[in-house]
């Protein structure tokens, strides 16, 4: 990885307080298509433009926020809940 965009990604970790924050300058930083440092398959770059529409991405935060205080165990949303479990396993956290 070139050393400017290793100081940008230091910086911006640096300078927010707000994991929502830092993902957002990521992503501009390392542009749509790259999520963890390395090309995705599978995921169309639409979908991931769509990540730097603001407006669509915390509309979708209220929604889910929602969705979990009327339904915190998803029994209403069972596809949600295996998708949810499905990252769980494929994604680790720690």
């Amino acid at each position: 990885m070139p050393f400017g965009i290793i100081t940008k990604r230091l910086r911006a970790l640096v300078e927010t307080n707000n994991g929502f924050e830092l993902a957002e300058k990521d992503l501009a930083i390392r542009g749509p298509g790259e999520l963890f440092g390395f090309k995705q398959w599978g995921i169309p770059d639409l979908a991931m433009a769509s990540l730097k529409n603001i407006s669509l991405v915390e509309k979708t935060r209220e929604a889910a926020k929602e969705i979990l205080e009327k339904d915190p165990e998803l029994k209403k949303y069972p596809l949600l809940k295996e998708r949810l479990k499905e990252f769980k396993e494929t994604i680790h956290f720690e």
